[in-house]
């Protein structure tokens, strides 16, 4: 068994968080492809919208799941690790691969009116991922090097490496392999959500300095938008505030999230991977019949960005045989 217990009880708070990065990465997508389309314009307000999400919304998504690994999961021996590396390639692969093609697909069928053009199916899929699905091929990667700690010691050794993986990247080290920049990269948060359950942090009664940390981290963009301030190590420091903040805030108004946050947690999974395979289509569909109002480009495009995929989960489970390539997971629980 590579689980640590036998049950697997639900995370509210990483649930909450995974629904709030989730929301972000949507937007984000949805209004660059408004701004690329010349259906919104390019003012301000967006740019530090825009600029200020990317600080941090994938990087929540690597905490959640490094938190989660290490505590679900133990990965200190050959044999775990190549169980664990099988389940992953299949966990993560299938719905990579799936999505990743669709996608590639759909930017060819409507390549004269897409944002960002893509090139060969092969390419894509092994060398340089596109968006959304990077995230995946990253998340592989850093399983494969990423073992489970086993004590304080070790957390504290891991986290000294990622913290130098980071500084290759902080100080220009970057390497032309994307698979390696992209572990370099983001193996800090990855590993950061790991020794959030390794150190038992305790997260709840922490409203105040959450709040805090966010209004600091919101100042803070807009100096820094406003003053034109950029850089790696900027955008490091921005990310880690905003992720401390978001993490604390959540976990400390837990009880306040709704019906609303739960049922969308349901459906993080199928969100992220599907929106701009829903977003984008209707984009074209509404040009290409003339419809130019950005309002309605507004509207429908966000609709359409969530209830399109859930209802195309909710589809997928109740065939069962699609669902797998959603959540291949749940047909390989064997394996472990």
């Amino acid at each position: 068994m590579s689980e640590k217990t036998a049950v697997r009880t639900r995370e509210k708070w990483v649930d909450d968080v995974k629904v709030i990065a989730c929301i972000l990465v949507v937007l984000g997508h949805f209004f660059q492809s408004m701004t690329k389309a010349n259906i919104l314009p390019e003012n301000d307000l967006y740019k530090w919208f825009n600029t200020t999400i990317y600080y941090f919304h994938v990087s929540l998504f690597f905490i959640c799941s490094g938190y989660l690994y290490q505590k679900y999961s133990k990965v200190n021996s050959v044999s775990s690790w190549c169980k664990n590396v099988a389940k992953k390639a299949l966990a993560l692969g299938v719905p990579y691969a799936t999505f990743t093609t669709a996608t590639w697909v759909l930017k060819k069928m409507f390549s004269s009116s897409v944002n960002d053009q893509i090139g060969g199916l092969g390419d894509t899929l092994l060398l340089h991922p596109t968006a959304p699905y990077w995230y995946l091929y990253a998340l592989f990667f850093i399983f494969l090097v990423t073992p489970t700690f086993s004590s304080v010691k070790a957390t504290a050794v891991g986290l000294v490496v990622a913290i130098v993986a980071k500084g290759l990247i902080l100080t220009g080290g970057g390497y032309s392999v994307y698979a390696v920049s992209t572990v370099l990269s983001n193996e800090i948060w990855f590993v950061l959500g790991m020794s959030i359950c390794a150190f038992n942090v305790q997260l709840k009664g922490r409203k105040v300095q959450g709040t805090i940390c966010g209004l600091l981290f919101m100042i803070l963009s807009i100096v820094v938008y406003t003053a034109e301030i950029s850089g790696s190590a900027i955008s490091f420091a921005m990310g880690l505030l905003a992720c401390v903040a978001v993490i604390l805030i959540v976990a400390g108004f837990e009880e306040k999230f709704g019906r609303g946050m739960d049922f969308l947690a349901k459906y993080t999974m199928s969100i992220f991977l599907m929106h701009t395979l829903f977003a984008a289509p209707l984009r074209s569909i509404l040009m290409k019949v003339g419809i130019e109002s950005a309002v309605i480009h507004v509207v429908l495009g966000l609709v359409i960005s969530f209830a399109g995929p859930i209802i195309a989960a909710w589809i997928m489970k109740k065939t069962k045989w699609l669902e797998v390539f959603l959540y291949p997971n749940k047909f390989i629980r064997k394996v472990s």
